[in-house]
């Protein structure tokens, strides 16, 4: 009986041991987890604030040519009070002056057309990768998983005709999606669906009197998110149409490629 109670705290022991192991290896396991999370968020705000920082509103590229004229009329001031400048020197500053001018001429009309709308939250306007693009929700033009565009996105869209078309440059519409994969009798993937969505709205517009060869369509499904797909927030943003105004390559450029 003695050597019975001996061995019970001795059991008792070796149990306890083993549970101080799994505990241990679960905490181990749970800082090993709580480590990376943290490194997965910090690598998630980095995402984000390259996303953010690539953005720029129309107002501030306002602000920013207006900035650059102003050094450009220095530069030229400067160097005419120079001795020995060029004509040429001079042509080549006064150019670019009047290409910045025309420019800012073109934002500042477009902003002014396109404010009301802005106001009311219906567009987005703003500059990425360089380009101005114009943004919708897809929510105001499209039912979940659907291309036909609702009537609220046509009264938007229906608003959009006339201040595009007073810009007289080419435009592309551009389809986007979140990461949720798709996979219905008519879309087989985001790719198609948001290809689908961006010749939709260029049809409408077309038919609304945009000229068809100022227009183009790309679907780009998720690959080319604003925001963090891993929120249902951010998947909401991602989900988008994006009217893009196309740069124009100045005729000295194209006389150069053209002689390469």
């Amino acid at each position: 009986m003695r050597r019975a109670a001996i061995l019970l705290p001795l059991f008792a022991l070796m149990l306890g041991g083993c549970k101080k192991d799994e505990l241990e290896a679960a905490l181990a396991k749970a800082e090993a987890e709580l480590a990376q999370t943290r490194q997965d968020l910090e690598a998630q705000k980095q995402a984000n604030a390259e996303l953010q920082a690539e953005n720029q509103t129309l107002e501030e590229k306002i602000v920013q040519l207006e900035g650059e004229i102003v050094q450009l009329n220095t530069q030229i001031k400067d160097l005419a009070d120079k001795a020995g400048i060029t004509e040429r020197e001079l042509a080549e500053l006064r150019a670019e002056k009047a290409k910045r001018e025309k420019e800012l001429a073109v934002y500042r009309n477009l902003f002014a057309s396109l404010k009301k709308m802005v106001d009311a939250g219906t567009i987005k306007v703003g500059f990425r990768k360089g380009r101005l693009v114009v943004e919708l929700d897809d929510a105001i033009l499209f039912d979940s998983g659907r291309s036909k565009l609702k009537s609220t996105g046509q009264d938007a869209l229906a608003e959009l005709v006339e201040p595009l078309n007073q810009v007289k440059r080419d435009w592309i519409v551009g389809g986007h999606t979140d990461n949720v994969p798709i996979k219905t009798a008519r879309f087989q993937s985001n790719w198609e669906l948001s290809s689908a969505r961006a010749l939709e709205v260029v049809n409408f517009l077309i038919e609304k009197g945009m000229p068809a060869e100022n227009l183009g369509a790309a679907g780009y499904a998720e690959f080319d998110p604003v925001a963090d797909n891993s929120a249902p927030e951010g998947r909401a943003q991602n989900r988008r149409i994006e009217i893009v105004l196309m740069p124009t390559i100045p005729q000295n450029l194209q006389d150069m490629l053209a002689g390469s």
